[in-house]
């Protein structure tokens, strides 16, 4: 892809909302937060807030483990002051978050780069750029994302992403939260325009998903965001681990070339992945027949000959999935149940 697409992208968004004031917006707000003079008030509210998309305005999907990430606040803390601390050389910073053996003072399970690098440009808008699943697909698209070596760690890594992005900003004379955005843009998920209602996501999303119940879909959607979050807590973890690149957790609707999975989750002792799918109001057909394409899917591109099985997870159980379900021995069907009480306090 030319790169003369960077200059394109820059021509036709110059005069959209989100180039001319949510830069202002975000970095100053969450840049002052993150401050490394002002971390010892930072509050697990306000860390959260940073990760939802209605108030960065630029990077989805980093929240799904922020109850992980915010379970420790004071080793958070100390965490994000060790990285935004510019008295140490960045390399030492990052070798010690992104620790090989996944272990030390400064490690945060679930801090991955798709967090770290956006605070990072927050507090240091001119210095560090994003490197997250959407600006390696833009990079890779315009040919530029570089080679690793196998010995290379995450800060080699990262120093080598950071140099050609600004490379890339300077020689287009934008800021990095720009060149984010048309990143976002090139790889088909930019932050332009992006002026929805909760009720037209979701109404996209209904349509996508082939949804006919669409409460069911609301509150399964719901329970994908709870089994990640209390993952060890629940059937599944008894068994099997979530998966994490570089920190990020990608099990939460893993990409594939064929959807996203619901979760994809690894067997402790490294024999099997799971596919688990949640009904999600669709048909008992379209869910069977999804999950079978992601099974089938793992199977051939990751799985290197280890085990593969489906869980379905439905509020209710009908006929049509049951004996959809009858003769797939690899695949497991479990129901749930929500537990809700009203309790009156006295005052």
């Amino acid at each position: 892809m030319d790169q003369d697409l960077i200059q394109k992208i820059i021509s036709e968004k110059a005069n959209d909302p989100w180039w001319l004031e949510s830069e202002k917006k975000v970095v100053g707000k969450y840049g002052k937060m993150f401050d490394p003079a002002n971390l010892d008030q930072l509050t697990k509210e306000d860390f959260k807030s940073f990760l939802l998309i209605k108030n960065n305005l630029h990077w989805e999907g980093i929240h799904r483990q922020s109850n992980l990430v915010t379970s420790d606040m004071e080793a958070l803390k100390r965490c994000l002051k060790n990285l935004l601390d510019e008295k140490i050389p960045i390399r030492k910073r990052l070798g010690q978050v992104f620790n090989v053996k996944g272990r030390g003072e400064y490690v945060i399970k679930g801090l991955g780069k798709a967090v770290i690098t956006p605070i990072l440009l927050v507090v240091y808008p001119t210095k560090y750029g994003v490197w997250n699943t959407r600006s390696e697909t833009a990079l890779k698209k315009l040919n530029l994302f570089p080679k690793f070596l196998p010995k290379d760690s995450f800060a080699d890594k990262y120093l080598r992403v950071n140099d050609i992005i600004l490379d890339l900003a300077q020689k287009y004379n934008i800021t990095l939260w720009q060149l984010d955005g048309i990143f976002g843009e090139i790889s088909g998920n930019g932050p332009f325009g992006s002026t929805q209602s909760e009720e037209e996501i979701v109404e996209q999303e209904v349509q996508e998903h082939g949804v006919v119940d669409l409460a069911n879909f609301g509150m399964e959607s719901h329970l994908e965001d709870f089994l990640i979050a209390n993952w060890n807590k629940t059937i599944f973890g008894k068994k099997y681990e979530l998966i994490y690149d570089e920190g990020d957790l990608t099990s939460q609707q893993y990409q594939t070339a064929v959807g996203p999975i619901d979760i994809l989750a690894e067997a402790k002792n490294g024999e099997e992945f799971l596919v688990i799918e949640l009904k999600k109001g669709r048909t008992s057909d379209a869910v069977v027949g999804q999950i079978l394409r992601y099974i089938a899917w793992v199977r051939e591109n990751i799985a290197n000959g280890k085990t593969v099985n489906g869980a379905v997870v439905v509020l209710e159980l009908d006929d049509k999935l049951k004996y959809a379900l009858k003769e797939l021995k690899n695949i497991t069907l479990y129901t749930y149940q929500v537990n809700f009480k009203l309790m009156k306090e006295d005052l």
